[in-house]
């Protein structure tokens, strides 16, 4: 198995960084650090570029997972992650890997197949809106 160094993280800042900037120590352990974990900070402080960094050098470094799973609270980070993602690290969007919010999370893996399971039918839709007119 390979593991993330510094060399790796070097080839990928100007994709991250475009302004000639580079990661902080606190940053590239973070990148490095390829065991689960919580990415908690405040808005503005580059959780998404230090997160988007890290999970490029998983792809780059053919680094063994059983699967990825990254979880945000908001649509705005998951679409930033796949739209900045999607080409060359497109890996990343298929099966085991989940780049998701945590609603989206919640409602294919837990809530749907629950019902599913309970109720021995298949979910044709989710609408609030329909569900009203109903």
């Amino acid at each position: 198995m390979k593991v993330i160094d510094d060399q790796l993280i070097d080839s990928i800042e100007h994709v991250f960084l475009p302004q000639g900037g580079s990661f902080d120590d606190e940053r590239r352990d973070f990148i490095k650090n390829i065991s689960s974990c919580d990415l908690l900070a405040v808005p503005g402080s580059g959780k998404t570029t230090a997160l988007l960094a890290k999970l490029a050098c998983v792809v780059m470094a053919n680094v063994e997972n059983d699967g990825i799973l990254v979880l945000s609270h908001t649509n705005t980070a998951v679409d930033e992650i796949k739209d900045k993602l999607e080409g060359k690290f497109g890996v990343l969007f298929n099966y085991p890997n989940c780049v998701c919010t945590v609603q989206e999370f919640v409602d294919t893996f837990l809530a749907i197949p629950f019902y599913e399971n309970r109720n021995h039918t298949s979910v044709d839709y989710i609408d609030k809106g329909r569900y009203e007119e109903e």
